[in-house]
């Protein structure tokens, strides 16, 4: 890419435009990366695009310091279902807010990273269960998290506290069609490596 391809893909008419246009593209991708936190493949291509803008700044000599995301998240080794319900969500909510206080390009994708990261790990603590084909799952929403929450906690009511004492025939339609979905998220993650 040039100097006047950079400059196109921008969509301004001058170099002066530039660093204006890179920032509004920022604050689009921030957006679309919080909305689209739970979707592997979506947090993908939101790198690609900050990676672009990284390319298209040094094409146009516009600074951007190096800036990474200094900070860790915690693991999820914990076998307990609500535990580690807990901690996905408490991490994710933290690195969220992390890219929102944030327009640093190189810091947005290392916290992508960690949202990946932590997504990963989340769906491999799901047993596999054999999928439905009449169900069709969809990577692009995942189960809202009071209801997972209210159908985890119903789990623990049942004594299924821990991963290994799910018994996924009898499970509610609806926790094996999340299950499933996490499923299809953790193969996603064996399929990028």
């Amino acid at each position: 890419m040039n100097e006047h391809e950079a400059i196109n893909y921008l969509g301004v008419a001058s170099l002066s435009e530039s660093q204006e246009a890179i920032e509004h593209k920022i604050f689009q991708l921030k957006q679309e990366l919080i909305s689209s936190c739970h979707v592997p493949q979506l947090i993908v291509a939101k790198q690609k695009k900050l990676r672009q803008l990284i390319s298209i700044s040094e094409i146009l000599n516009i600074s951007i310091e190096k800036l990474e995301a200094d900070f860790e998240i915690e693991d999820l080794e914990t076998n307990s279902i609500l535990d580690s319900f807990n901690l996905y969500h408490k991490n994710r909510a933290f690195i969220l807010r992390e890219i929102l206080a944030n327009d640093n390009l190189y810091f947005l994708i290392s916290c992508s990273d960690l949202l990946l990261i932590n997504l990963k790990k989340w769906a491999e603590k799901w047993p596999l269960i054999q999928s439905n084909p009449a169900v069709e799952i969809k990577l692009s929403k995942e189960l809202e998290s009071v209801e997972m929450y209210r159908l985890i906690k119903e789990l623990n009511e049942n004594n299924k506290l821990v991963f290994s004492d799910l018994d996924l025939i009898n499970e509610t339609r609806s926790i094996k069609i999340e299950i499933e979905r996490l499923n299809l998220i953790a193969s996603y993650f064996s399929t990028i490596q």
